[in-house]
């Protein structure tokens, strides 16, 4: 087999494997109990773990692709279904719902580059999936506080003061919760990937 034909095959089957990715972003972005666990009080989000492990196996330049198409789907969700005003006045700007899409595969992805030989395979994927996890949640929260604070706070029925507080609560129900899903889950799924690649 030539290099170009072997090059060719390649290409070919990373773009696959990216329209896999894609789809299963577009299925949990629009079906909720593929995209989120609702166990009350909590609604715990997984589908970041789909953009990191993207980001892990495919590339940087991929996992920002992916992350970006999960956050231009949730803006179109934000308008086409929204579920609640969060999504109504919060979420349909591009500025919360995409850039931090957008941001946190590109860290994860830069971060996937520092190795450690120390450093086991399964170890350094449960470490980017809980970095990827916090860095969801801090973005996305950091992006609500400084673009649309004040919609926020009116949802929240709360004031400037307590806006950090509100925040911080949001982190413990929810954020520490997805950040140990991630951890567990994404050695599994990437171990799993690279069994299925070698055989």
């Amino acid at each position: 087999m030539s290099a170009s034909m072997s090059s060719s095959s390649y290409k070919t089957k990373k773009l696959v494997i990216l329209s896999i990715f894609m789809a299963i972003i577009l299925l949990q972005t629009w079906v909720p109990f593929l995209g989120y666990i609702a166990i009350p009080p909590l609604s715990i989000t997984i589908i970041h773990v789909t953009v990191i492990v993207a980001t892990l196996w495919l590339g940087t330049k991929e996992g920002v692709l992916i992350g970006t198409f999960w956050g231009i789907n949730s803006l179109i969700r934000a308008y086409l279904m929204p579920t609640s005003p969060m999504y109504i006045y919060v979420f349909s700007s591009p500025l919360v719902s995409v850039l931090p899409r957008i941001l946190m595969p590109l860290i994860v992805g830069w971060s996937a580059h520092v190795k450690s030989k120390h450093m086991t395979d399964r170890l350094r994927y449960m470490i980017h999936g809980g970095l990827g996890s916090v860095l969801n949640t801090v973005l996305v929260l950091g992006a609500i506080a400084v673009f649309k604070r004040a919609e926020y706070l009116q949802i929240q029925g709360a004031s400037l003061s307590n806006l950090w507080k509100v925040l911080g609560g949001i982190i413990l129900i929810n954020g520490i919760p997805e950040m140990i899903f991630s951890i567990i889950v994404t050695p599994i799924i990437m171990m799993a990937l690279r069994r299925a690649n070698h055989q």
